[in-house]
This record gives structure tokens, C-alpha cells and sequence, in this order.
């Protein structure tokens, strides 16, 4: 039987925590149960604090702990929750006491931005990561040594896990599950838990948030224009004389700013207002694809799935608001 610590935190998303604790806590016994055989459980999994005293979540949900992390010595595997700050120093002795457990051979799993934490022990350096799409922008500024891919719902270094966000913790539990245990109980936990765990990748679920955390006012200024012209012909040198760069000094600015080319910031304002279309209308694909700006509804077709990871009936069937 392996050992489970889940280090979880106050005024958090609870099923960052109870989602891991509930899919190791069954594994080999629900579904052994409800078939009519003997429970036979695989994981010995403890929900743990900081300090060991109860805490609430952001619902105000009272959660009592199992363990503070001084009890809590030995694990097979570590899971980090999600985090109430960003901030590694507003969890005192966590940061160590992760470092700890995997210098003692503890695998280490973190859930949304419990990859915050993980990344902060240097761990992640030089390695792949995931974390929830949102806070994309602050990961890689705080964490510039660890490869961000936002796209995954789960990256794998070996001993080092993450997830995207919220219900991403399951994902990578089952992932784990399978990992530890074989697929044959990886898939009666996903059929007990009525949960498919083959997501591989979080792009759908994600937003385009513009990148407008910088001060270059001029960049700024360029964003909004094409964000309220994203629909009109794209031309690089009139955009340039429009701001008074020259091509090159507003690609580098832009760049620089933002993180991505003007070409790559006007295909996500495009992908993302054509996802709003696809969501609240009936027009067809070809209608949207020039209703955003592009002419060519096999080349935008291509652009879409590389952006959003489905194709565009199939992202319209998941997420339409329609009737």
C-alpha cells in the first residue's frame, strides 16, 4: 500500500485536494465493493496542513486535517493543492518540507497553481510544468527556467507531476493510479467515478487573455487597435506607420511586451471572437471564418485546432449556449 500526503491549504478550491483524496481513496475498493468483492485498497492517503489545525476553503467549507507536515515524515507520493496566493513565503516550511520528501524519494504532484509551489523549490527547473491557463503570464515571469506547457492537462518528469486547473487534480490522480497500480484499476476507478481520464489537453478550456500587464503605452495603444479591428485586413508595415514604428521596431516592441508577434497576437483575438461566435450563433464555420477576418476557411480551420485543440463543430458541440 503506497502513502498519499495531500498538502492542502486555507481559502482554497477544495476539490483541488478532495478530488486527489477521493480517487486514491477508492482506488481497489469502490469499485470492488459495488461488484460485490472485497475492498482492496491501494493507497494510504493523509490530507495534511501546514500547521495541522482546521481550515476553511474559499466556499467557507471547515476542513479538518489529518496531519500537520512535522507529522507528517514519510510518503510515496506528495500532492500540493491549489493556493490561495501565489506567494511561496506565505507558506511557511512548505517549501522545504516538499524539498524534503523528494530528496527522501518521494514523487511530487502539484494541482492548478500548487505548481507555484513545486516550481519555488527549483525542482522544476529545467523541466516541463502545467498550471491553470490563467496564471500562464505570472508562472513564466516568476519561473522563467521551467517550460511552461500550458496546453497540457498533465506534464510528466518522471517523479515530478502537474495538472492544469481544478478538476485537472483527478486527471492527474487517475494518471497516477494507472501509474502505480496498472490500467485495469485506473479504469474501474474511472468507471466507479463515472470520469473519463484520457483529457490531454486544457487548450479548449482556456481563454485569450490580453497580455496588457506591461507599461509600454505606445504597445498598448497597437493592442486595443487590433483588438477592435481584428476583422479588417491585416497589414504589418500600414499597422507600423499607423503607431510610428518601423516593421521591425514594433515586431521587437510588441515582443517584448507582450510575448508574443502582432501576427500571433491578431490570430488569438481572431480564434477567440470566432469561439464566441461558434458558442452564440448558428452560423456556419465559412460564415465566421470571414465575419474574423481571414479568407480562407481551410487555412483558418487549421489555425482554430492548433489554437483550441478541437475542430469547430466539435468545440461548438461541447460549449454552444444554444438551445
Amino acid at each position: 500500500m503506497k502513502r498519499v500526503l495531500i498538502l492542502a491549504f486555507g481559502n482554497t478550491v477544495a476539490s483541488t485536494f478532495t478530488g486527489p483524496l477521493d480517487v486514491f481513496h477508492q482506488a481497489g475498493s469502490l469499485f470492488n465493493r459495488l461488484m460485490g468483492g472485497k475492498e482492496s485498497p491501494y493507497f494510504d492517503v493523509k490530507l495534511v496542513s501546514i500547521d495541522g489545525k482546521p481550515f476553511e476553503t474559499r466556499t467557507g467549507m471547515r476542513v479538518i486535517p489529518h496531519l500537520s507536515m512535522e507529522e507528517a515524515k514519510q510518503a510515496d507520493l506528495v500532492v500540493i493543492s491549489s493556493l490561495a496566493s501565489l506567494n511561496s513565503e506565505r507558506y511557511p516550511g512548505a517549501v522545504d518540507w516538499i524539498k524534503g520528501h523528494a530528496d527522501r524519494g518521494s514523487d511530487i504532484a502539484s494541482v492548478c497553481t500548487g505548481a507555484f509551489l513545486l516550481a519555488a523549490t527549483g525542482l522544476l527547473d529545467g523541466k516541463t510544468a502545467t498550471t491553470h491557463w490563467a496564471f500562464a503570464d505570472n508562472f513564466r515571469k516568476l519561473f522563467p527556467a521551467v517550460n511552461l506547457k500550458l496546453e497540457r492537462i498533465i506534464t510528466d518528469e518522471g517523479r515530478l507531476f502537474c495538472s492544469a486547473g481544478f478538476t485537472a487534480g483527478m486527471d492527474l490522480s487517475l494518471y497516477l493510479v494507472e501509474k502505480y497500480c496498472g490500467s485495469e484499476v485506473a479504469l474501474e476507478s474511472s468507471k466507479v467515478m463515472v470520469y473519463d481520464f484520457n483529457r490531454a489537453s486544457q487548450s479548449p478550456y482556456s481563454v485569450f487573455r490580453s497580455l496588457k500587464n506591461h507599461h509600454d503605452t505606445a504597445i498598448l495603444g497597437v493592442q486595443t487597435w487590433v483588438e477592435n479591428h481584428y476583422s479588417e485586413k491585416f497589414n504589418y508595415s500600414e499597422l507600423a506607420k499607423r503607431f510610428g514604428f518601423t516593421k521591425r521596431t514594433l515586431e521587437r516592441r510588441f515582443h517584448a511586451a507582450t510575448g508574443v508577434t502582432p501576427l500571433h497576437y491578431i490570430r488569438k483575438v481572431r480564434v477567440e471572437a470566432s469561439k464566441r461566435l461558434l458558442e452564440e450563433s448558428n452560423k456556419s464555420f465559412e460564415e465566421i471564418t470571414w465575419e474574423v477576418g481571414y479568407g480562407d476557411g481551410g487555412f483558418f480551420r487549421k489555425v482554430f485546432v492548433e489554437e483550441t485543440g478541437l475542430k469547430p463543430m466539435a468545440y461548438r458541440q461541447r460549449f454552444s449556449r444554444g438551445e
